[in-house]
């Protein structure tokens, strides 16, 4: 059964790219070091192949609430326009912005869920899709990050990821 392969990676979160983890009683604290011009992560100690699914609770005091695997991103309340939700393909690093669907409260937590196939990806926030679009996921290995830019604070509670079959390797 996939739900009995869900991984809780909280804890096993490394930084990197500048990323300052602190834990605190309501989880990770992430921050780049450098607040105003660094982009941080705090990544998986392993990678992950398509199909799989990353599930965070997490929130930020401002802008820039970002998931990362390969050469994709996400990004919530953006720093340029909190309003518009930034998609980076995982694969070609192309751009998307959707006005309107980028935004999310500052202070409150959030479910955020990036489900990735071999052949599509969606985005679904507090049970909301905001995201789907199609593209070829299926020859990438990397590890999967979250973190905060720009000198937000990014603070995750849950961050799980539930490889499909064959989604999961090691890198040790």
């Amino acid at each position: 059964r996939l739900t009995d392969r869900v991984t809780d990676l909280l804890h096993s979160l490394i930084p990197y790219f500048g990323c300052v983890i602190q834990k605190t009683a309501e989880g990770l604290q992430l921050t780049g070091a450098d607040r105003h011009f660094m982009n941080a992560a705090a990544i998986t100690p392993r990678t992950f192949q398509a199909p799989f699914t990353v599930r965070a609770v997490a929130k930020t005091d401002s802008t820039n609430l970002r998931l990362y695997w390969h050469l994709g991103e996400i990004i919530l309340n953006w720093e340029c326009s909190v309003r518009e939700l930034r998609v980076h393909d995982p694969r070609t690093r192309e751009q998307h912005g959707l006005e309107g669907a980028g935004f999310i409260t500052t202070n409150e937590w959030h479910e955020v869920v990036w489900e990735i196939t071999k052949h599509a990806m969606q985005l679904v926030v507090d049970g909301t899709t905001r995201y789907a679009g199609a593209g070829d996921y299926s020859a990438i290995d990397a590890p999967v990050g979250i973190g905060p830019c720009f000198g937000s604070t990014v603070t995750v509670r849950e961050f799980t990821v539930t490889p499909g079959l064959d989604g999961a390797t090691d890198t040790n």
